[in-house]
């Protein structure tokens, strides 16, 4: 709420892009939340949830953050941390914009807000009909179950703000009554009004604050009404038994928003593509008894295009070959299919063309193997990328190393990779690979492998596992799953509790085991770095961290989910 009110009094750039908000302004909304929600209580829904304030929202909307005032999922927060973690987050979150707000406007949450508030309060940014390409609106919603109590908040609100340059002037639309100020920035103004006691509503624009109460009141299409949206927000479209924070974003504007907040430039024919087959992109935040889960849920307009769409269900068979030491893993299926389309999604973009053109190069020059020939047509099936500690051999300095593993569909033309890369092998000057490579033959028990030796020291290995599964395994890795490991990663206890509630049906894992990471990085960071401010505060928020977990999964043909799950450490006496 307040989130907005600081957006009307800071001035904004001259037709700045939608995405103004970026990184800062998207963390500031979700940490000014936070502070806020800490020590709310339970409510029932009614007015106060997602879908009810909806019916209040243009239908043109298109970003829409709702957030949760039940203490509950809030107060399980603060069971998770280190003593340092809770501390960087609490100086955050008192830096935090609500706080500023409060501050700023004389008041205090848990006696002018707290009593009032309840359900979902409501952030929305709307674009401007007559003005598409400037600087969107903000609109902000928050249902009140005391309209004697939000209006002494809203006349509290006026009055600091008044004390500070603020002319508000009492106006009235279509039976509503409102207060409104100019704002320093000419092309905004200062909207707080009380709607029918029901909501206390805040926004940037007279002209939408105007339209607002025209779909209040029926007479302007709503956005729960917009095709799609209820499913949206429904119950049973997310797991979470009681979200934090909802995020919806229009599927036009979706993939530019995420780049600015992430600061990664998908490139405009990668926008444009996903403007005309996004329908919208979701997101959902909540907590569960080991940590946070996040859900990041993308709906397409229909089958057709060239964005990923149906996801090729993983059968696990790379969790039951690694060793539970394993500590990171990144599997999937059909490294094929997804070269395809990255090099569908590439066409017309320059940059990420000339990128693909240097994958295909540095694999050529390296190997002299073809990717699309020679790779590709033989990985279409299930395919896993490892790191295991291990100190043996060549691995002794860094303290692990990493196994690739694939299902192939084509033994020979497996084989034929695998004795292109023995010549390439061979013939290393250096680089990648060291000078002085020679295959040979070694066997691990009973099962013969090749073997990439520098004299007695073990390179690399290479080999089949059964008549489908082909491996690479830096140094002498290959004993840690040549014969098959009697305790395999997905019998082991931190894979069990890292992906707990994940789903098991899925395109595969990203895993982390945090602890063991941090081992290896403290054995190779130097002492300068570790001495780092940057590098102790990011330390801090690591250490709080036991474990991640994503996994990919298809809802629907026209709806695929990312859903994450950070394992945290319970904060002391928890």
């Amino acid at each position: 709420m307040t989130q907005g009110s600081r957006s009307r009094l800071q001035p904004r750039a001259k037709r700045p892009p939608l995405w103004i908000f970026g990184v800062g302004g998207l963390v500031g909304i979700l940490g000014g939340a936070a502070t806020a929600f800490f020590l709310l209580w339970q409510q029932k829904d009614g007015d106060g949830n997602v879908l009810s304030v909806a019916r209040l929202i243009p239908q043109d909307a298109q970003v829409v953050m709702a957030f949760n005032s039940s203490a509950q999922p809030w107060e399980t927060l603060r069971q998770f941390g280190t003593p340092d973690s809770q501390r960087l987050i609490g100086d955050g979150l008192e830096q935090s914009p609500l706080n500023a707000i409060l501050r700023q406007s004389g008041t205090e949450y848990a006696k002018d807000v707290q009593p009032w508030l309840y359900g979902s309060v409501v952030t929305v940014l709307v674009n401007d009909p007559k003005q598409p390409n400037g600087a969107p609106e903000t609109l902000v919603i928050a249902p009140t179950r005391d309209r004697t109590l939000s209006n002494a908040f809203l006349s509290r609100y006026r009055d600091a703000l008044t004390q500070q340059g603020a002319k508000f002037t009492p106006q009235a639309y279509d039976g509503v009554n409102y207060f409104e100020s100019p704002a320093p920035n000419p092309n905004s103004r200062l909207i707080a009004a009380d709607l029918d006691g029901r909501y206390v509503v805040l926004s940037t624009s007279t002209a939408l604050f105007q339209r607002t109460v025209a779909v209040y009141r029926g007479k302007q299409p709503n956005l729960r009404d917009r095709p799609g949206f209820e499913q949206f927000f429904a119950p049973k479209t997310t797991s979470l038994a009681e979200p934090l924070v909802q995020v919806y974003l229009d599927g036009a504007i979706a993939l530019e928003f995420l780049g600015a907040t992430t600061r990664l430039n998908f490139g405009d024919p990668l926008i444009s593509q996903s403007r005309r087959e996004l329908n919208a992109i979701t997101m959902a935040v909540g907590t569960q008894k080991e940590g946070i889960r996040l859900e990041v849920t993308t709906y397409l307009k229909d089958r057709g295009g060239t964005l990923p769409g149906t996801i090729q269900v993983a059968e696990g068979v790379p969790l039951q070959l690694l060793p539970q030491e394993t500590f990171l893993l990144i599997s999937g299926t059909n490294l094929a299919q997804s070269w395809q389309a990255l090099v569908a999604q590439a066409k017309g973009n320059s940059a990420s063309e000339q990128m693909l053109d240097q994958i295909r190069k540095a694999i050529k020059d390296s190997t002299d193997l073809d990717l699309e020939k020679e790779i590709l047509p033989w990985t279409t099936r299930e395919f896993a990328i490892a790191a295991v500690p291990n100190n043996q051999g060549i691995l002794s300095n860094p303290g692990f190393g990493l196994i690739v593993l694939a299902q192939t569909g084509d033994r020979n033309g497996t084989k034929a990779f695998f004795d292109k890369l023995d010549a390439a092998a061979r013939s290393s000057n250096g680089g990648l690979l060291p000078p002085g490579i020679e295959p040979s033959i070694q066997k691990i028990g009973e099962t013969p492998i090749s073997a990439w030796q520098v004299g007695n020291v073990t390179v690399a290995q290479h080999g089949f596992l059964g008549q489908d599964v082909a491996f690479w395994a830096m140094g002498t890795l290959g004993s840690e799953f040549v014969p098959r490991p009697a305790r395999p990663l997905s019998d082991s206890r931190p894979f069990a509790i890292f992906t707990t509630g994940l789903p098991r049906t899925n395109g595969g894992y990203f895993y982390l085991n945090m602890g063991s990471t941090l081992t290896i990085i403290e054995r190779l960071i130097p002492p300068e770095v570790k001495s780092n401010p940057g590098y102790t505060q990011t330390r801090a928020v690591l250490d709080a961290i036991q474990g991640i977990a994503v996994t990919n999964t298809n809802l629907s043909d026209r709806a695929t989910r990312l859903e994450f799950l950070f394992t945290l450490k319970p904060t002391p006496g928890n």
